[in-house]
């Protein structure tokens, strides 16, 4: 295997238990725990914009309890759902069994498919349900009023005494505030959010987000040739916090080198693999632009802005905070 590939592979399977990750996977591992202890149901629902990690979070919750057997029978005690949209009230009883590796009936009644759905979940012993992008139901064209969905997600919550997570973006909250006996029946909401430029300890661990991945290239024989700190504010710039989005850039930067050998990368290849993704940062502070004024300190005013933009683009109210960034040291 070549050092580009090894490089590839790190950097792919590079997942990060970063602050803000492990604020939210640790509760809901101790839920999960808990339905699977018997405990009685609960309903959660994560939010947080595009790239901010939630795919991440489902997928170590799903890893932290695996399928297993149990005296010859299938095990599955967190089940994951993708959604896509539009949905139809057949489609979410049919996601379900799709997501347990079933084939769906045909020409079947709503009623049929969702009494199948919870013999299948009741068969396979599953006392977690995670929906993905469960904020496809309140998208414009949805074919489910927001109010009979969240009726439907009460009443699985409400079969086999079942603990349900919905993960979305930011408008998931509107199927709340559609069914009050829902919204009632839910824990508070998780917001899962980028890194604030403005907290010092939200700028750390994001230098230690972009440090990792950094050492990683190293490591293969690709070293960064920007200082640690330089790195960090271009990312910044890049992502507006979000860890996804530095991912996204790292991924690319490695896969520019599919056909190089060990070299050092250089600001010209950063700002080549930043150009093939979308920014979430402001467009008035392009990361990666400029050469010499990546050497300097980025201003905080442009480390916001990015913050800014993202926010602005979920519709998520910017917080009102005192504390401002020190810097990266």
């Amino acid at each position: 295997m070549t050092p580009a590939k090894q490089l590839r592979i790190a950097i792919e399977n590079c997942e990060i238990p970063h602050p803000l990750f492990l604020e939210h996977f640790k509760p809901l591992r101790q839920r999960i725990e808990d339905a699977i202890d018997g405990r009685a149901s609960r309903i959660e629902r994560v939010m947080g914009p595009s790239r901010v990690g939630k795919s991440m979070l489902t997928n170590a919750l799903r890893r932290a309890f695996p399928e297993t057997k149990v005296d010859g029978r299938r095990n599955v005690p967190v089940l994951v759902v993708p959604l896509e949209s539009p949905l139809s009230p057949l489609q979410l009883p049919a996601s379900v069994i799709d997501a347990l590796g079933l084939p769906v009936p045909r020409s079947v009644t709503t009623g049929a498919l969702r009494a199948r759905m919870l013999e299948q979940l009741k068969l396979a012993n599953t006392r977690v349900v995670i929906f993905e992008e469960a904020s496809h139901l309140v998208e414009l064209g949805a074919r489910i009023p927001p109010r009979s969905a969240g009726d439907w997600f009460k009443t699985l919550a409400d079969s086999n005494n079942r603990t349900v997570f919905m993960f979305g973006v930011p408008r998931l909250e509107r199927l709340f505030e559609c069914n009050e006996q829902l919204r009632m029946r839910a824990s508070a909401r998780r917001l899962l959010m980028p890194y604030d430029s403005r907290v010092t300890e939200h700028m750390e661990a994001f230098h230690t987000c972009a440090a990792t991945y950094a050492s990683r290239f190293a490591e293969s024989g690709f070293p960064i040739d920007l200082p640690a700190a330089a790195l960090t504010y271009q990312c910044y710039l890049l992502s507006g916090g979000l860890i996804g989005v530095l991912g996204r850039f790292m991924q690319e930067l490695a896969s520019q080198m599919a056909n190089e050998p060990p070299r050092m990368l250089s600001f010209a290849d950063c700002k080549a693999a930043a150009d093939t993704i979308e920014s979430a940062g402001s467009p008035r502070f392009p990361a990666f632009e400029n050469p010499e004024a990546s050497l300097a300190e980025v201003p905080a005013a442009a480390l916001h802005q990015a913050f800014v933009q993202v926010m602005n683009d979920n519709d998520l109210p910017v917080p009102i905070i005192r504390e401002r960034a020190g810097g990266v040291q």
